[in-house]
């Protein structure tokens, strides 16, 4: 062999099989090369470096029997669990002593943060693949096998509606017992890498399920993958009682690698095409009118007749008992008004179940979503990100072009009394606690909201329409204006020809 060719060789091992993957992508005119993306797959690089070189494993027995310490000591659950005798429970932290005393440190994971668009997904996804089938370096005959780990790779919302349904599930069997130390150690025997995408916290019994499971999961050697569109510093930022949350920030700045992607290029509005309403070729966007609803709803006609199957009305069961109507349907299609899927309380379970159950679905009736409409637009985006997990196609016609479907807006607090639990109604003469006020529904800027006394004399609004709102939603108000970036990022990727199931 060449000295040349030696030396390439030898370059080309030192890379990792995220990167060594990632830059075959770019040969073959799938990526565009992105110093951001490029940093990231190194530092993925040396999570599986050190996943293929660990020598420490923990028996699924084990695992069990440290549950059952941490809900002994750590949760103090009742007394259905003491008859664990203290000889037992001393025998099984021992036991996973002993083994990390002779393997390896406890991997860090990594957690990616970052703009829209930016490929955190794509990274991460590239990096499931690479420990889930291996990868093959077919120029220099090599093959890097699939790490040893059992894994499990879905979206955020996925993942805490099959906690919430062990939860219950539990519950039913033991109602008072603590079904986190249980749960926790069930998804820790089944993916001891766990990757989940758009971690975000809206709400205060998600933030202390959250805290408790993964905390547990960790202390119990899972490897957590994640990204959000946040840091960990801002998760549940202005949720009620989040000093309880905080201590959890800090664990995951201990116990993972914390990855900024520093780019804010969108790279999913690249592929965006333009609509040609004679070739049915993309899903399209359709600006309903008074002069085009007529032929906007004959295009979706079409689009519905490219379904398979009679036309018909269907009841989509969803996770824990529960059903969503269909009220017309097809093998492969739905056909939506967006009052049917958004003015219902309807939430992440039923949109996942529907995303699972066509490659299409069509909505219609679309109005501009901003902080005036904040609860139909929070579903909206649900939906979006549902739709986006599975791969599902969706043809939208709305009120507006889509460039101007969503309306900024942003929530901030600003209290004279410190507590920022609850914004009290000004009409109430004795009120002395603050409330929101302020503009809102205005493409031209986003609108803000801001807590302050009566006193200050200033007009009352809320982003949830609300006057005297729980502050308690103040963190999913913002989740939501953050979220709409996201949401049209995807809208914009689910418009290229490439989107859709195979």
């Amino acid at each position: 062999m060449s000295f040349h060719r030696t030396a390439a060789l030898f370059c080309r091992r030192l890379k990792g099989p995220i990167t060594l993957a990632y830059e075959c992508r770019i040969k073959s005119d799938r990526l565009r090369l992105d110093k951001e993306q490029l940093s990231l797959a190194a530092a993925l690089d040396t999570l599986h470096s050190s996943l293929v070189s660990e020598r420490i494993h923990i028996p699924d027995a084990y695992l069990e029997d440290a549950a059952n310490h941490f809900a002994h000591f750590a949760y103090k659950v009742p007394s259905s669990f003491s008859l664990i005798s203290f000889a037992g429970v001393a025998r099984a932290v021992a036991n996973i002593n002993s083994l990390i005393a002779v393997g390896n440190a406890p991997q860090k994971g990594v957690y990616i943060h970052g703009s829209v668009g930016v490929g955190k997904s794509l990274l991460m996804d590239l990096f499931y693949s690479v420990c889930a089938d291996g990868v093959s370096i077919e120029s220099e005959g090599e093959l890097i096998a699939p790490i040893k780990r059992r894994r499990k790779r879905c979206h955020f919302h996925e993942f805490m509606l099959d906690v919430h349904q062990r939860i219950h599930a539990y519950k039913l069997l033991h109602p008072r017992g603590n079904p986190i130390p249980p749960v926790a150690a069930a998804l820790a025997k089944e993916a001891r890498l766990l990757c989940f995408d758009e971690m975000q916290i809206t709400d205060i019994a998600d933030a202390m399920i959250v805290k408790q499971i993964l905390t547990i999961m960790m202390d119990l050697g899972v490897v957590i993958v994640a990204t959000s569109n946040r840091p960990p510093s801002r998760l549940y930022e202005g949720g009620i009682n989040r000093s309880v949350f905080l201590p959890f920030i800090g664990t995951l700045n201990e116990r993972m690698t914390i990855f900024e992607m520093g780019s804010t290029h969108d790279y999913r509005r690249d592929g965006l095409t333009s609509f040609d309403k004679d070739e049915l070729s993309l899903p399209p966007y359709l600006c309903q009118s008074t002069h085009s609803g007529s032929s906007s709803r004959r295009i979706l006609e079409q689009w519905f007749a490219k379904g398979q199957g009679e036309t018909r009305s269907e009841v989509i069961p969803v996770a824990m008992g529960r059903s969503v109507q269909v009220s017309r349907s097809n093998d492969t299609c739905g056909w939506f008004t967006f009052a049917e899927l958004c003015h219902q309380p309807l939430g992440a379970a039923d949109y996942l179940a529907i995303a699972g159950r066509f490659n299409t679905i069509i909505v219609e009736n679309i109005p501009q979503l901003g902080g005036n409409t904040y609860n139909e637009a929070r579903r909206f985006v649900i939906l979006i990100d549902a739709l986006y997990e599975f791969k599902t196609s969706i043809i939208i016609a709305a009120e507006v072009p889509r460039d101007d479907l969503f309306v900024g807006f942003e929530a901030t607090v600003e209290t004279h009394d410190g507590d920022e639990d609850i914004a009290i109604e000004s009409n109430n003469p004795n009120n002395k606690e603050s409330f929101l006020i302020g503009e809102g529904g205005s493409s031209s800027s986003s609108s803000t909201t801001m807590i302050r006394t009566e006193n200050d004399g200033a007009m009352e609004w809320s982003a949830t329409g609300r006057i005297g709102v729980s502050l308690a939603q103040l963190s999913a108000v913002r989740e939501v204006s953050f979220s709409f970036q996201r949401a049209a990022s995807r809208l914009a990727e689910m418009a290229s020809p490439r989107w859709g199931r195979e």
